[in-house]
């Protein structure tokens, strides 16, 4: 009997202790998910004026989007929502950023070649032995 009763404790263990996970998602979020909140929040926030935010706006509105699934995770006290929500945004950010050095390295690129090319015309035109003209 008694350990029919020892097994019947431990199995209800089992099954009880992955519901107490779930449950703890929904119950409150937790201080270090507020905390990574906080930061993904701040960093989103400080994209305005930047070149993410002319070169990426559509990465920068998306980010936005998650700032606001985050905030309302937090509000109903769900952790993973806001953890998730969270996470994603800062990823956003980063992606917005890479996008925006991508961007103005292309525009220094082009201006580069723009340049090569009047500077090898100029060349092409005085090795032809026609001189410069003032």
């Amino acid at each position: 009997m008694k350990s029919v009763l020892s097994a019947l404790i431990l199995s209800l263990l089992f099954l009880i202790t992955p519901l107490a996970w779930t449950a703890q998602d929904t119950v409150g979020v937790k201080a270090e998910t507020t905390a990574l909140y906080q930061k993904a929040r701040e960093q989103v926030s400080k994209l305005v004026g930047t070149p993410a935010a002319r070169y990426a706006p559509e990465v920068v509105k998306k980010a936005e989007t998650s700032i606001e699934s985050a905030q309302n995770g937090l509000k109903l006290g769900n952790d993973r929502t806001t953890r998730q929500a969270s996470e994603l945004a800062i990823s956003q950010v980063k992606l917005a950023q890479a996008l925006a050095e991508e961007r103005v390295a292309a525009e220094k690129t082009a201006a580069a070649q723009k340049e090569l090319a009047e500077m090898e015309q100029r060349l092409a035109t005085i090795l032809a032995g026609k001189g410069e003209k003032p």
